[in-house]
């Protein structure tokens, strides 16, 4: 297989927009195509707009907070009183207009944030606006790609419907060349390329393969790790059917979901001692009272021999609980850990997963 070794920034920006586009091929048929940013195309005969409908945030950094303002425009003679606004999902917050009027050909303000995750790939975010003159939601959103310095194409592993082998792109951003130097702790699998004899590159296509992985038994993700210390460790999703609503059925149970389910806390020394933060969501639907307790954490656990973990420290934020946790390595800990730790609370536990590199 050749690979284009270098590429340009722009040439690379553009590459991920297109791949980005590609994978979203299927949602675009089922939906109006998005409207330019400057532009707003009014509900026909609608009181009420909102401009622009959609904002497309580019290349978005992983972890970053992305807020930008929408505008509510009464088009009508008669003022007009906003009943709710929400977002598609609690990553996004939102100014709270519930009751807020909007005069007679006057507009309103809506501030919308969003929190970006920390893996590659595709992001969007809805807003919801219902209004007293119109009982069928206008809808605003925003969308953009979350990229790494190193960026993987596609950003996940396809290992759904039977599917167990594919191929991974790797391309840094700034084309400058870096070294890949392990998946999930172990060597590469490398297309058209020898680390032993091949100098390093600005891109590379890498083999997965996960047909020795038993059914059922699949994890939610794979890690690459790199040379770069802007990048050490790329996380991939692993879409399976196993690894969505199935891999952590007790969340209604319990009331909560890990808004992420694997950190990357990056460089370790063994025995060294680090203060980390992970976040929960209550997962009881808007209006539904949440579970007693569901934000009493009791304790954090660890699941692997390679750290010990700790609680610190909890604050509920709303429908939010930020956990602070102390994670030591073990003084025989060497390279990838890819460690499961355990957050007890009032109303259950769920695991989330610490990706750990770990050198003298």
């Amino acid at each position: 297989m050749s690979l284009a070794h270098s590429a340009p920034l722009e040439t690379q920006a553009l590459r991920i927009l297109q791949v980005t586009q590609a994978t979203q091929t299927t949602q675009a048929t089922q939906t109006t195509q998005a409207t330019p940013t400057s532009q707003t195309t009014p509900v026909p005969n609608a009181s009420v707009v909102i401009e622009p409908e959609n904002i497309d945030l580019g290349l978005i950094t992983p972890g970053s907070v992305q807020t930008r303002t929408f505008t509510l425009r009464n088009k009508s003679d008669k003022p007009i009183t906003i009943i709710s606004a929400f977002p598609s999902c609690k990553c996004t917050t939102l100014t709270d207009l519930a009751g807020r009027e909007i005069p007679a050909h006057g507009s309103v303000e809506l501030s919308a944030s969003m929190d970006a995750p920390r893996a590659p790939g595709p992001k969007d975010a809805k807003v919801f606006v219902t209004i007293s003159s119109n009982p069928r939601p206008l809808v605003a959103k925003m969308q953009g790609v979350i990229t790494l310095p190193v960026q993987p194409s596609p950003p996940y592993i396809d290992a759904l419907k039977g599917n167990r082998k594919g191929i991974i792109d790797f391309t840094a951003s700034d084309g400058k060349p870096f070294r890949i130097t392990g998946v999930d702790g172990a060597q590469p699998n490398f297309v058209d390329f020898d680390p032993a004899q091949d100098s390093p590159r600005s891109h590379y296509a890498l083999q997965w393969d996960l047909s020795m992985v038993p059914d059922g038994k699949f994890r939610q993700w794979m890690i690459v790790q790199t040379d770069r210390d802007n990048c050490l460790m790329i996380p991939m999703r692993i879409r399976n059917e196993v690894t969505g609503a199935r891999f952590d059925p007790d969340v209604d149970k319990r009331g909560w979901f890990l808004t992420e389910s694997v950190v990357l806390v990056g460089a370790m020394k063994p025995g060294e001692a680090r203060q980390i933060e992970v976040d929960y969501e209550s997962s009881v639907p808007k209006g539904k009272s949440k579970l007693p307790n569901w934000d009493k954490v009791l304790a954090v656990r660890s699941q692997s021999p390679s750290i010990a973990a700790t609680f610190v420290s909890s604050t509920t934020m709303g429908d939010r609980v930020r956990v602070k946790m102390q994670v030591t390595t073990a003084t025989s800990a060497s390279g990838f850990v890819y460690a499961p730790v355990s957050i007890d609370s009032g109303t259950g536990n769920g695991m989330c997963f610490l990706a750990i590199m770990v050198s003298p």
